[in-house]
């Protein structure tokens, strides 16, 4: 028995003493553990689920609502309800509202970004395909030619680097580790997208901003993972850089 399938078990023991609409949700989790729910699978109805688990239809009803709410069901209005396929589930929008609440500081999320992207770099130089560095190198091309034909086009340029920081996502082979980098890269979206407009790549952060790729992309061909955390070090240091001008600006306010 698995790790997985130990703790579905032990979880699935202790379901009497949790709340109903918790036995629902642990009921639906579990099955998906042990695999005896699967993507696009049917569950069982409101009625079968509360004759199973001796529970109320009412509880039966939030919990079905609340796993749709974070995507683990579809609920298909006259047909039934099924396990959602893998990409429909998203991680990001529950913890980034936790992240807002919880009034994380910009510091965090840079040393958090750091830590991640370090982690991302070293799985790329391990699992990179030669087809994932051409992907790279065609993008950072893409972005080199932005940069010098169309240096207003911010939105073409933040496209880019999203699309360079997916691939590079999708280079580790672990399907777990790119949901949490794309995360934290969609934090930081916004605040990427902004300096991008205000005329980032037209500053001295030019060539960093694009330097900082081409490292990255040597680093995996090479298979030198010091070089990889160069390459992340620039760009960090572009982003404390970012963080020390905007606290200034407030100051000054």
């Amino acid at each position: 028995m698995d790790l997985l399938t130990s703790a579905a078990v032990k979880s699935e023991i202790s379901l009497d003493n949790k709340t109903a609409v918790n036995k629902v949700t642990d009921y639906i989790k579990n099955k998906i553990i042990l695999k005896e729910l699967k993507p696009n699978d049917k569950i069982p109805t409101e009625i079968e689920l509360s004759e199973i688990l001796n529970v109320g239809r009412s509880s039966v009803r939030e919990a079905l609502k609340i796993l749709e709410a974070i995507n683990i069901i579809q609920i298909r209005r006259g047909d039934g309800t099924y396990i959602s396929e893998p990409e429909d589930i998203s991680i990001s929008q529950s913890l980034l509202f936790k992240m807002i609440l919880n009034n994380m500081q910009l510091k965090e999320l840079v040393d958090f970004r750091e830590q991640i992207e370090i982690a991302v770099v070293k799985l790329a130089i391990s699992y990179a395909t030669q087809e994932d560095i051409e992907v790279l190198r065609k993008n950072y091309q893409d972005f080199l030619e932005c940069i010098e034909n169309n240096p207003e086009d911010y939105e073409r340029l933040h496209t880019l680097d999203s699309e360079f920081h997916k691939a590079l996502a999708a280079s580790t082979k672990n399907r777990l580790m790119q949901e949490i980098y794309l995360f934290s890269f969609e934090i930081f979206s916004p605040m990427i997208l902004e300096n991008y407009a205000s005329g980032q790549i037209e500053s001295e952060d030019k060539e960093p901003t694009s330097e900082n790729h081409r490292i990255i992309i040597e680093a995996i061909e090479s298979k030198d993972f010091y070089l990889g955390i160069h390459g992340v070090k620039i760009a960090l240091n572009l982003w404390k850089k970012w963080i020390n001008k905007n606290e200034n600006n407030k100051m000054s306010e």
